[in-house]
């Protein structure tokens, strides 16, 4: 009985019938990146929990792939060190022509010099000291 209630409501809706070659269209299908010889540009998280995470992330940024970083780890460990990691990382960005952003207080977004980050007129821009402030006061560090 429910199925007879279901073909019911189905019927109400006639479907269209296809006998004219001209009702169908054909969709154009990128060839894969393996086809074309390039490599595929990719979203990369990575974590930032020394120096040495910095050059990982810039190689990444410099083959042309979006770098989502972590700095929680190095936020917890020293705030100086963080201070200077993401001063470094600032100016690789900007040598490099890329963009840089905070996605939330512990992540940032790299991006290469082929994509820009949208900023909306009315989000709000705080300092990067209010948002060291707030990271001090959650780990402890001062």
């Amino acid at each position: 009985m429910v199925f007879e209630n279901i073909l019911k409501r189905f019927q109400r809706y006639p479907s269209r019938s296809y006998t004219n070659l001209d009702d169908y269209f054909e969709l154009e299908v990128q060839e894969s990146y393996e086809r074309q010889g390039a490599s595929p540009r990719l979203i990369k998280v990575c974590k930032l929990r020394n120096f040495a995470d910095i050059n990982s992330s810039a190689r990444d940024l410099g083959s042309g792939n979006v770098v989502i970083l972590d700095i929680k780890p190095l936020a917890e460990r020293s705030i100086n060190e963080l201070k200077l990691a993401i001063d470094e990382i600032k100016e690789i960005v900007k040598s490099m022509n890329g963009d840089i952003a905070g996605l939330s207080e512990y992540h940032l977004i790299l991006t290469p010099h082929t994509m820009k980050i949208e900023r909306g007129e009315k989000q709000k821009k705080s300092g990067f000291d209010e948002v060291m402030e707030n990271i001090r006061k959650r780990t402890g560090n001062g």
